[in-house]
């Protein structure tokens, strides 16, 4: 396959349209381009990609074009580092065939510049690109020349796995507009990188001071939602438009900005009938349209999900398949190319969280594809600026300031053991074996004297609560120990290694003998005078749940007060135990109580935890409240969690799922097969 560009490939937040006319005499086109793009056929948009992978490399997409006259690419390059993406200059490579016949390639496509995009625009998020500025006007083109380009080396792909149905939203309310009820400044805008340049569209300047006259409708759709936002509008008169969008609306109120995203659509728009659809996708049950003068407005959104999602469906008791459903809905928008930790705020694809979407995946798909892809792209990432050994925290993607999570690289490997469980697939345990060894020989320069992991460098993640505070996680942090000798067994259990077992099981005695004060396990220690001085009132309840998770300590005592006095809806007393959050300490302890046959309390418990997400937005969210995303793809696993504890799901095998022997089943849910 031939590479190519056009104009300055250093350019910030360009796009690029490549064009040819096939006469209707080719069947079958091959794509490979980054950052991502858009396929239309005679008009009509047919795909978005890549499968993402990392630099270098590029996962070709193939599609059926038979009948078809012109074909249509848009293409657009950050020139930024982003978390969606590896950073690396813009390539376009297309190679269209008619029956086994080339019919031609990349250097017969035109290339051309949207005169009426506007890319001189503040940020859309701290980890994604731009906000979406457009003039709806008539077409006005720049014609440009294109040149040859390295190319990469290209892998097999998924494929498409998204049908892109279009839904209409539903109006609402219609009013004048007053501003909104809240507006939040997001924390990055003012980092060095992030502030819009002068002379730029700034949300404070230009959106947030737009003056009286203008009126607002409000749209939504039944549950929150991810697609490009179509636009059909239609004008008498020369007139601009805004379109905000959020996932959820909490007492009815707007609150802008509200999960630290630019949720803005920026037209302008002259006199006529136009269609316009947004570059990328965007996470959203609810939009508001902001506008002046004559301007009608019907917008809908083109669903970007995994449509091969439906393996399973649900019927029964409402809350339970609520739940069911919502995760189902979550897994599909976070698992079209890669596994994402949300599919708006980010698109990025996160280790840790990938553990828990994997196992969604098996149910969900029949199978661990898309998962197979994700880890290879680990094993495939450059890592010159990262400490010899570590990973990326997520990719493929490009870090600011070269941060990466020491614990993310641990559950790379955990991972990877349960991946070859689901899967057998020996060969990608192999390809993993360096970066696995990688791994284990960076840690080493941590472990003291104890052979405990002291220190760690850059950000050391726990979860999302006080387990995370810096003066938790200081000096020997014991969730990330408890993580480490986790990931040395499994390691050696992957490669057949007795010593990392034996070292596992020496890390586990250690932690049990310097942590757990009688009652509780500590969070951390420090050494004096070499001697470990636990920080007696750092205790979370989080860290419990490492322990019994990762199986380190399970004495019936510990075992039954932390079943019993603990949990989303944990009663009173012991509040010296910091609370867990969703992500990750309550589904530890789900896993946990599974393991242990607490089916009932399971059950429960996620009734008591998920149904509000559920009936809110129909998804799962990434915290227990909707601060942030509220579509959070490792949530999805609550699915694979409740089919545990109703009907004793074990795995998709073959199609059809495997039921554990001898399980009473709770009849208040059928489970069904669908695909």
């Amino acid at each position: 396959m031939e590479f190519v560009w056009a104009g300055n490939r250093e350019e910030i937040n360009q796009q690029k349209i490549f064009y040819a006319d096939l006469q209707n005499k080719a069947d079958r086109i091959e794509i490979c381009a980054v950052d991502s793009y858009q396929v239309f056929f005679d008009g009509k948009f047919i795909s978005y990609g890549p499968e993402r992978t990392a630099s270098g490399y590029s996962r070709k997409r193939v599609l059926n074009c038979k009948g078809v006259n012109i074909v249509e690419i848009k293409v657009i390059s950050y020139g930024v580092p982003v978390y969606s993406c590896d950073f690396q200059k813009p390539f376009f490579g297309v190679e269209v065939y008619c029956g086994n016949s080339l019919f031609c390639t990349s250097k017969d496509f035109s290339c051309k510049v949207d005169v009426l995009r506007d890319s001189k625009v503040c940020r859309y998020s701290r980890q994604r690109g731009f906000v979406e500025k457009q003039c709806l006007a008539k077409e006005k083109f720049e014609e440009l020349t294109t040149y040859s380009v390295e190319a990469p080396i290209i892998l097999e792909g998924v494929g498409d796995t998204a049908d892109y149905k279009e839904i209409a939203f539903e109006r609402i309310s219609e009013c004048n507009f007053n501003g909104f009820d809240k507006v939040s400044k997001p924390w990055w805008e003012d980092l060095q990188g992030y502030v819009t340049k002068e002379g730029w569209y700034s949300i404070e300047k230009d959106f947030l001071n737009l003056g009286n006259g203008y009126k607002e409708k409000t749209f939504c759709l039944p549950i929150l939602k991810t697609g490009f936002l179509k636009v059909a509008v239609e004008s008498n008169e020369k007139s601009d438009f805004y379109i905000v969008f959020d996932e959820i609306l909490r007492d009815n109120k707007w609150n802008f900005r509200r999960s630290d995203c630019n949720d803005l659509f920026v037209y302008g728009c002259e006199g006529g009938k136009y269609t316009h659809i947004s570059a990328e996708p965007y996470t959203m049950k609810y939009i508001k349209v902001i506008y002046k003068g004559e301007v009608e407005i019907k917008p809908s959104i083109i669903l970007y999900e995994n449509s091969k999602v439906n393996f399973v469906s649900f019927k029964g008791d409402e809350k339970l398949t609520d739940i069911l459903q919502s995760a189902q809905n979550t897994f599909a928008q976070n698992a079209v190319d890669i596994f994402t930790d949300c599919a708006g705020r980010e698109r990025a694809g996160w280790l840790c969280d990938s553990y828990f979407t994997a196992k969604a995946e098996r149910l969900f798909t029949g199978s661990n594809r898309i998962e197979k892809n994700f880890l290879e792209n680990f094993i495939l990432s450059k890592t010159d600026e990262l400490p010899s050994g570590m990973l990326p925290m997520c990719f493929p993607s490009e870090h600011d300031k070269n941060s990466f999570i020491p614990n993310w690289a641990m559950w790379f490997v955990v991972e990877l053991k349960d991946y070859l469980e689901r899967t057998g697939d020996k060969e990608l345990i192999e390809k993993a074996k360096s970066r696995v060894y990688g791994v284990i020989n960076y840690f080493l320069r941590f472990e003291n004297s104890f052979g405990l992991l002291e220190n760690l460098e850059s950000w050391i993640f726990v979860e999302w609560s006080v387990a995370n505070d810096l003066d938790y996680v200081k000096d020997i942090n014991f969730p990330s120990n408890m993580l480490y000798s986790a990931m040395l067994k499994c390691a050696g259990e992957l490669y057949g290694e007795e010593r990392l077992i034996e070292k596992a099981e020496k890390i586990r005695k250690a932690i049990v003998k310097y942590s757990y004060n009688g009652k509780f396990f500590v969070d951390n220690a420090k050494v004096v005078d070499n001697n470990i001085m636990p920080y007696a009132d750092h205790i979370s309840e989080t860290c419990q749940y490492y322990a019994l998770f990762f199986n380190i300590y399970d004495k019936e005592d510990f075992v039954n007060l932390m079943k019993d006095s603990f949990g989303p809806n944990r009663k009173e007393g012991f509040d010296y135990v910091g609370k867990s959050n969703a992500f990750i300490g309550n589904y530890l302890r789900l896993f946990w109580l599974l393991r242990i046959k607490e089916n009932d309390r399971v059950l429960n418990e996620s009734i008591d935890f998920f149904y509000k997400m559920a009936k809110e937005t129909g998804s799962l969210w990434e915290h227990d409240l909707p601060q942030a995303s509220c579509n959070h793809g490792f949530a999805s696993v609550i699915a694979v969690i409740l089919l545990s504890a109703l009907i004793g799901y074990k795995t998709v095998e073959n199609g059809k799922l495997v039921i554990e022997k001898g399980f009473a089943r709770k009849e208040v849910i059928t489970v069904e097969k669908t695909k």
